[in-house]
């Protein structure tokens, strides 16, 4: 599906139960509940330099879709609007605004960007309007814990401190560069890269800060290069992260591996590296990949939904969250309120998506997952390369 499609398809509401909003007679006085449905909804780029987090939007669709054709919840059915911000922070924030004052949502539900998410952050952390199961890796989501806010994936950080110390035991590196996209957080990323490093005794000798959006690799990569690090730490978007090891190939170097966060095992950066990433890459994954059998689920809901959509591990996301809101949601009653589904999801324990770790939550714990897959390329296809890794 072209980009412009899919932006089309974003910048339409659409009523998954196929009820029109202006027909539905409120019964309730919470916000996007009405008799016949939920309306949650959310921004994210559907456009713009990471487009890829089309998916997290399309999996979540697909997941509703199965949902809605079999009843709804507890009586209703899911209304999910998609707003694209072409990951620009103040569109972000002006399609949240409108979700919630004009749309009323129920929940800003999922989303995807760092700088988009803080933006969205900052808006809703006052209210008391859910944010829920963003794929965004922000500190701040969840720390300190905010009453509203819940996240799943995890955080970056502990993401990049858990595959060093799983990457310095299986590849023995003596030197390591930095490369980082210069985004909201990245500072706190960056310190504890440092400290890890630092406590393994590997060295650091290049550190690179880039813009998310410059599409520009090679004078990073020469500098890089002539470090001739054993092991990269790289945290970028899932294209530029592939530009980047494309451009390692063109000037024919490769690191001994190269690391980073979760945007490294997003199908979309697979087929972009192609070769060049064969054997080097080794990163942290929060859901198996989508060929695995245990994926099954969400790979057949996304192709029910639009069998153009290519699975992805931002579809898979996308399809997790929706599982867990569906969960909280059926367990929230028949007369849900914000309130009733906040308590609700703080009651979540141990739940399984069949494809990810146990998710729980608590009052003093609002991220979900607290172990991710350790997962390498070969033969042109990720592999798990053995058991959950505990989040550091």
């Amino acid at each position: 599906m072209s980009n412009f499609a899919k932006s089309v398809r974003a910048l339409c509401t659409v009523a998954l139960g196929g009820v029109a909003a202006a027909s539905v007679t409120q019964v309730s006085a919470e916000d996007g509940v009405s008799k016949s449905e939920i309306h949650v909804g959310t921004s994210l780029a559907v456009t713009g330099p990471i487009a890829v987090c089309a998916g997290v939007g399309d999996g979540a669709s697909a997941y509703f879709k199965t949902i809605n054709d079999a009843g709804g919840v507890n009586g209703r059915k899911i209304k999910f609007t998609v707003l694209d911000d072409a990951y620009s922070t103040q569109r972000a924030i002006g399609n949240t605004r409108r979700l919630m004052g004009q749309d009323k949502v129920f929940a800003i539900f999922s989303g995807c960007g760092t700088a988009t998410g803080a933006a969205v952050l900052s808006i809703v952390e006052k209210d008391s309007i859910p944010y829920l199961f963003p794929n965004v890796g922000l500190d701040s989501l969840v720390n300190p814990v905010k009453k509203n806010v819940f996240s799943i994936l995890p955080l970056y950080g502990q993401q990049l401190t858990t595959m060093i110390d799983y990457v310095a035991k299986s590849r023995s590196p003596k030197t390591a560069a930095i490369s980082m996209i210069n985004i909201a957080g990245h500072e706190a990323w960056l310190a504890a890269v440092k400290s890890k490093l630092a406590a393994l005794g590997i060295q650091i000798v290049d550190e690179q800060l880039i813009d998310v959006t410059s599409p520009e690799k090679a004078t990073f990569v020469t500098q890089m290069k002539a470090k001739n690090p054993d092991m990269v730490v790289m945290i970028d978007s899932s294209p530029g992260a592939a530009r980047y090891v494309l451009e390692m190939a063109r000037q024919n170097w490769k690191p001994k591996v190269i690391t980073g966060i979760s945007t490294l095992t997003d199908e979309s950066f697979l087929r972009a590296a192609g070769a060049a990433a064969e054997g080097v890459v080794v990163a942290p994954s929060a859901m198996l990949p989508t060929a695995d059998p245990k994926a099954k689920e969400c790979v057949d809901a996304l192709s029910a939904y639009d069998k153009a959509l290519t699975p992805s591990s931002f579809t898979m996301f996308g399809c997790l969250g929706a599982k867990v809101f569906v969960d909280a949601l059926k367990r929230a009653g028949a007369e849900p309120t914000r309130a009733s589904l906040v308590a609700e999801i703080e009651k979540t324990k141990g739940f399984e998506s069949g494809f990810s770790g146990p998710i729980t939550f608590s009052p003093s714990a609002h991220q979900g997952l607290t172990s991710v897959y350790p997962v390498g390329i070969e033969g042109g296809k990720f592999k798990v390369l053995g058991a959950p890794l505990p989040l550091q």
